[in-house]
């Protein structure tokens, strides 16, 4: 995301006039979510400074807080330093690279009503055709079955390799993880039963404690509805930033 960026913080990177991080807290604010932990790296003054300024103001949520994940070692972990802040309740998690448009209802809002139905831990998926692969990042394909906006998961496998775009593996089109999720308490004890199976140094990502998961039979998958953005990649940016132009 250097390219697009020019070395500022991703989170800042304005899309259609407004930064990222904004969109993805008033996404938050329009799914009913008044309280917010916005996860940050070291550093990144500017990322707390604008969530703070954020808080409470029109159409955003009341109450923006940040913690600081001390080393990058993957999305599982940045989870668990929210553990605190989520005070054994379910949580939200909305990853700010992954946007969503051409939809009445917000993607964070479809997760949390598939965890109202199912009282378990949700993944957003999305339909990705061949001609949308170029400007999606390389997440893996979730084999499975649809009915309807549910999707019954058969498998995760792990992620593509780090710079690539997505692949439909030559279908004409294929389902994949996208970053909305609902993790409910017993969440982070999974998140270190994972940690203590990993080799020292390895990332501590989103992967394998879903893969535990779905092995166990806690895990649902919701179809989100809309138009899903990675604007982690150029493409995907240009998109979006054309896109929410015209919204």
């Amino acid at each position: 995301m250097l390219s697009i960026s020019g070395g500022m913080a991703k989170e800042l990177v304005p899309i259609a006039g407004e930064p990222v991080l904004a969109h993805v807290l008033r996404e938050c604010a329009d799914s009913g979510i008044e309280q917010v932990l916005v996860v940050v790296s070291p550093g990144k003054s500017s990322v707390v400074e604008l969530a703070r300024a954020l808080a409470g103001s029109a159409g955003m949520p009341a109450r923006i807080e940040t913690a600081v994940q001390m080393e990058p070692r993957g999305l599982a972990d940045a989870v668990r330093v929210g553990r605190d802040f989520a005070a054994n309740e379910p949580v939200a998690v909305a990853l700010p690279d992954n946007l969503f448009v051409d939809t009445t209802e917000p993607a964070v809002a479809q997760v949390i009503a598939e965890y109202a139905r199912e009282r378990t831990n949700v993944v957003g998926l999305t339909e990705i055709t061949a001609e949308q692969a170029a400007t999606r990042g390389p997440t893996p394909v979730y084999p499975g079955v649809r009915r309807g906006d549910d999707f019954d998961i058969a498998s995760i496998p792990t992620k593509g390799e780090k710079g690539s775009t997505f692949s439909v593996g030559g279908a004409r089109s294929a389902m994949t993880g996208v970053g909305r999720y609902v993790f409910v308490p017993v969440a982070f004890a999974m998140i270190d039963a994972v940690e203590r199976s990993l080799e020292q140094g390895r990332e501590l990502d989103d992967i394998p404690v879903m893969q535990m998961m779905l092995a166990n039979g806690t895990l649902r998958g919701r179809v989100l509805r809309g138009t899903f953005l990675d604007v982690g990649l150029p493409e995907g940016f240009r998109e979006a930033s054309e896109k929410l132009a015209r919204a």
